[in-house]
């Protein structure tokens, strides 16, 4: 089975195939989703947009879903990816007819060039320390605020996958930055955690307290231990109380689940005559209903700072 927690994985299989692929479900479901969690157009034309794992997505549909496309921040740990879908929205956006302003406003005029400006990407490790106190601080220079909305479509699926992480003690991204207190002496403990733990917490620090979102769309029906039920062992994702009193944040103190629910894919979608004839003579006449979950988590109040 391949390791979907591996850079080297999505490195070679991004090099290899350099054409859009979209996992699970199209883009274009990803941004109907979106559109639906926030209900509110005005929020969600002027949001902050995080895509995270945006692997060869066609993430030029989200695009149009906000006022400026540079809202919108794709990011993946595989440079081969971020190098081929950034290249593939400017070739889009060279090909794409210049707009006639003539006869229009200045504003209007602003507004028709915004649209022809590129997403931001990067190419970083959002389990990773020292890239996510570097995005918080691109974010806030370059928008002035905290992103609005986590877009994942598979990513944790793939982060559980990998191994549980080393972090040090106490953690130093916290509410309010409590463990400033207890930092002054260095980190005295170390502690395996799962990489969702570290995600959750990470992602928090990078998204508005009280209104910003998390949407997943995950093939699990049971993806985020940090969610009750919680797990019974360490092995399955149970955060010891021993690493929470040694400064880890719990992220159950910082998300709360807003939505989960199924997302039945149409089982009737198009069939080549040859796919129709191998399922038949195989004697399956009705094809398993696909199913996968959507979770929204919305953020605490409580502001996770380093």
């Amino acid at each position: 089975m391949p390791d979907f927690a591996s850079h080297d994985y999505w490195d070679t299989r991004f090099t290899k195939d350099r054409t859009p692929f979209d996992w699970l479900i199209p883009a274009t479901a990803l941004r109907d989703v979106a559109t639906d969690v926030v209900d509110d157009a005005d929020a969600l034309h002027n949001a902050q947009v995080l895509h995270i794992g945006c692997g060869t997505s066609d993430a030029s549909i989200l695009r149009d879903m906000v006022e400026n496309p540079a809202q919108v921040h794709n990011i993946d740990f595989s440079s081969a990816a971020i190098e081929a879908a950034s290249e593939r929205e400017t070739d889009i956006l060279s090909k794409s007819k210049a707009p006639d302003v003539t006869n229009v406003s200045q504003d209007q005029e602003q507004w028709v060039q915004s649209k022809l400006t590129n997403m931001r990407w990067s190419c970083m490790d959002l389990l990773s320390l020292d890239s996510t106190l570097d995005l918080l601080q691109r974010q806030e220079e370059e928008a002035g605020r905290l992103f609005d909305l986590v877009l994942d479509k598979s990513t944790s699926d793939s982060i559980s996958c990998g191994a549980n992480r080393l972090i040090y003690l106490p953690y130093p991204l916290s509410p309010n930055g409590w463990t400033r207190r207890i930092l002054q002496g260095g980190a005295h403990h170390s502690a395996e955690v799962h990489p969702l733990h570290v995600l959750a917490v990470h992602l928090a620090a990078l998204t508005t307290p009280k209104s910003g979102r998390w949407v997943v769309i995950s093939y699990s029906e049971d993806r985020f231990p940090f969610l009750p039920p919680f797990p019974h062992s360490a092995s399955t994702g149970l955060l010891d109380d021993s690493t929470i009193q040694a400064g880890f944040t719990h992220p159950n103190q910082l998300w709360t689940l807003e939505t989960k629910e199924k997302i039945d894919l149409d089982a009737n979608r198009d069939e080549t005559l040859a796919q129709r004839r191998k399922r038949l003579s195989a004697g399956v006449v009705h094809r398993p209903k696909i199913t996968h979950w959507l979770y929204v988590l919305r953020r605490t109040a409580a502001l996770v700072t380093d």
